[in-house]
């Protein structure tokens, strides 16, 4: 499969596993349900891994690819979710969305940078594009216009700048590694061991009581997607750009919107022109970063 239908499928996964993860959350605690999602993605990949790639590249890698991988596991799920979770509670849901819509241009940044990656006007322009889509969507959700709330997001900043620079630790260990599938499963683990430990010393294990069957089984579902777009994401950085793939994975926003009122059961996403000129604005900036 081609870097841009692997970033594709990551981004279309992505938003089907928000869909999915919020029906799940319904009655989980946030905590819990992060720690269950790193649990059931870790365990998925681990299978798959074990059946479809030589086991051995691992042991043989280096050591300095394998931290790498682990850095960007928790960089990316561990402090990247944490920042998004305190950034809601911080200034809300809606402001969240718009500054985590920054990733694409953070990540495009940081490859040309760190990495030297091109970067071209019209790859520029289409990540451009996106970024604006991906901030008007989130900015619909804000009703109280008048408000001179001026709190910088300082969270959400730093979730998107996590989720901008993990793809800089999996670029550097590819470069000893050529397994993303391998990879992508030691950074998933280590973030699942990171979330455990900070459950135990935190003692949230109890959350809000027991967990009911069809709560498990939602989440189980939301697990299995997020290690398929997680796959996806880490392989796609293998064969293409940064810039351009994480780009096309913000394609998730319009497919959440799509899928969560089926669903969750509710009319979750109304139409409206806010809706329309954003997922407009990101198909069209997805289209631009293909065509360059």
């Amino acid at each position: 499969m081609s870097g841009i239908a692997l970033a594709i499928t990551a981004g279309v996964g992505f938003g089907l596993f928000q869909a999915v993860n919020r029906r799940a959350n319904s009655g989980i605690d946030a905590y819990r349900a992060t720690f269950g999602l790193l649990l059931i993605g870790t365990i998925a990949l681990a299978v798959v891994a074990a059946i479809t790639q030589d086991v051995d590249e691992l042991w043989a890698a280096p050591v300095s690819s394998l931290l790498f991988f682990a850095g960007a596991g928790i960089v990316h799920f561990y402090f990247g979710w944490t920042f998004l979770s305190l950034s809601q509670q911080q200034v809300g849901a809606a402001r969240t969305g718009a500054t985590a819509a920054a990733t694409p241009l953070v990540g495009a940044l940081l490859a040309a940078a760190v990495l030297g990656e091109p970067l071209t006007l019209i790859t520029g322009g289409g990540v451009v594009l996106v970024v604006t889509g991906l901030a008007i969507l989130s900015l619909r959700g804000m009703t109280n216009i008048g408000e001179t709330d001026r709190q910088i997001p300082w969270f959400g900043l730093l979730a998107a700048a996590s989720w901008g620079t993990s793809p800089l630790f999996i670029r550097w260990g590819l470069e000893g590694l050529g397994a993303p599938l391998l990879g992508v499963t030691v950074g998933m683990a280590a973030a699942t061991l990171a979330y455990g430990i900070s459950l135990t010393v935190t003692g949230r294990w109890g959350g809000s009581g027991a967990i009911a069957r069809s709560n498990l089984m939602w989440l189980g579902l939301a697990g299995l997607l997020v290690a398929i777009a997680i796959a996806s994401q880490w392989s796609s950085y293998d064969l293409i750009a940064i810039a351009v793939a994480i780009t096309l994975m913000q394609l998730s926003a319009p497919v959440v919107i799509a899928t969560a009122p089926l669903i969750v059961g509710t009319q979750m996403e109304r139409v409206t022109p806010p809706v329309i000129i954003g997922t407009s604005l990101i198909m069209a900036g997805s289209i631009l970063v293909i065509l360059a």
